[in-house]
């Protein structure tokens, strides 16, 4: 979960973890807490930390909800060399090696990321994976989907891949279709019937009977992909926190 809040206060951090981190695509300052309490604050690329300790003390009383709401929540173990990760449905290795001032971070034979040793923590893995799988994410589940789309003769004005919380797919009633980009973890066959159920939205837009049969009729392994989401998917949604 995100919020985003005026600058404000006094540079006063909470109690916990803070990790602050840069991103070049941020908009504005962000505060995320994560499944283990730790508090991550994302700087727009223009930020400064000041500000950004501001935001911090400003979002003092949500940041200790959150942590509260999140206290039953299994704490994620993090990512080191030899970290096993769901990539297609399959397990991929993680790589962290050290060449002087640099860490490498690859998954099976590709280069993930490269990070200066002295900026490492315990993120860090996990969190340069997680940007690699979301950009590949990007790039193939829009043109996977246009192309069942055009299989079943439907028409998708917009297609986007984010980070969704709590879904894997959605379909709004303009047409858009958002994809969670953990699906590029899954199987091919349920990242195939989450395709075809959003796509479906876009005939019924609904849960009714008539949805489910446009489904079954278009996804023959509808009930294994769900019974896969059902079992599999935590453990995905654990890996992105």
């Amino acid at each position: 979960m995100q919020l985003s809040l005026p600058l404000s206060g006094a540079a006063v951090t909470p109690a916990g973890a803070v990790v602050f981190i840069r991103h070049r695509r941020a908009r504005r300052y962000i505060i995320r807490v994560l499944a283990d309490g730790t508090v991550r604050v994302t700087l727009p690329r223009w930020g400064a930390k000041r500000d950004a300790q501001a935001f911090l003390e400003a979002s003092r009383v949500w940041i200790a909800d959150q942590q509260a709401r999140r206290g039953a929540a299994p704490i994620a173990d993090p990512w080191t060399d030899g970290t096993r990760i769901l990539i297609d449905g399959r397990e991929a290795r993680l790589r962290v090696e050290r060449h002087g001032e640099t860490v490498r971070i690859s998954c099976d034979e590709t280069v993930v990321a490269r990070v200066r040793a002295a900026a490492m923590h315990d993120r860090s893995v996990r969190d340069a994976v997680s940007r690699w799988l979301h950009d590949r994410a990007r790039r193939e589940l829009p043109p996977m989907l246009l192309a069942l789309a055009a299989a079943h003769d439907i028409s998708v004005p917009r297609v986007s891949v984010r980070d969704q919380r709590s879904r894997w797919g959605a379909c709004s009633p303009t047409g858009t279709i958002t994809l969670n980009w953990r699906l590029i973890q899954a199987p091919a066959f349920v990242r195939e019937y989450v395709l075809i159920h959003e796509l479906m939205h876009r005939r019924e837009l609904n849960h009714s009977r008539r949805f489910w049969r446009l489904v079954a009729a278009a996804c023959p392994r509808h009930a294994d992909a769900r019974r896969w989401l059902r079992k599999e998917g935590k453990q995905l949604w654990a890996e992105g926190e």
